[in-house]
């Protein structure tokens, strides 16, 4: 016998959006970070530039990132296995392989990271583990990514910044370009979803505030004429 149930649809889970900074918090992050080892100001200002997953920027390799065009490449994730230890694996799904455009200051600030990086792998000498990862422990081998997940609500006391997640600093990425105006589906492409809807699912409270505040500055362009 035919169970009724079976053809209902179950709802649709709304996807909450976890916090995230504003532009004012963003501000006051990207202060308190200048006095940080420049390892963690570079993960850090690449999550909010990029919005790039936790594992996405712990997979980057100097290869992936293309100094002429200002652009860096999403080709693996690096991920912690209890028993196992961290493992590469391909990205979350085929659109999360993308390739991401990086402000030109963000770009200068990897250079220099670079040549950091260097200096201490020549002191490091024939102890360095030989990895072409970005972020390194101090021998070259693939950082842990709980590692940082452990350094930033540290860092944010420290400081007396909001607690929010590592991961609340990808969500701050897209709630910032939906602030600037930046197109939903841009935003969806930039974050690697598999489709607009998921996009919309996360950040849809925050791209209808832009949508009213976009009417708001409308109006006023028309009551002065009307």
């Amino acid at each position: 016998h035919n169970n009724p149930c079976s053809r209902v649809k179950p709802p649709k889970i709304k996807k909450k959006q976890s916090a995230c900074y504003n532009e004012q918090q963003t501000a006051d992050l990207l202060r308190a970070l200048e006095n940080e080892p420049l390892k963690y100001r570079v993960i850090v200002i690449l999550a909010i530039s990029t919005g790039l997953r936790r594992g996405e920027l712990m997979g980057l390799e100097w290869s992936d990132i293309n100094f002429k065009n200002n652009t860096l490449e999403v080709k693996r994730t690096s991920q912690y296995v209890p028993g196992i230890g961290v493992i590469t694996k391909e990205p979350k799904t085929e659109t999360s392989k993308r390739v991401v455009s990086v402000p030109e200051s963000v770009m200068s600030l990897l250079k220099k990271y670079k040549s950091e990086q260097a200096k201490e792998r020549l002191e490091i000498g024939d102890l360095w583990q030989g990895s072409d990862r970005l972020f390194t422990t101090w021998d070259g081998r693939p950082m842990h990514p709980d590692t940082i997940s452990g350094w930033f609500p540290e860092f944010l006391n420290r400081n007396g910044l909001p607690r929010i997640p590592f991961h609340g600093l990808r969500h701050t990425a897209a709630t910032l370009l939906i602030g600037q105006g930046v197109h939903a589906k841009t935003i969806s492409s930039r974050l690697g979803h598999s489709s607009i809807s998921t996009t919309m699912n996360i950040y849809g409270h925050a791209l209808r505030s832009a949508d009213r505040e976009a009417a708001e500055k409308m109006d006023s362009i028309f009551r002065q004429s009307v």
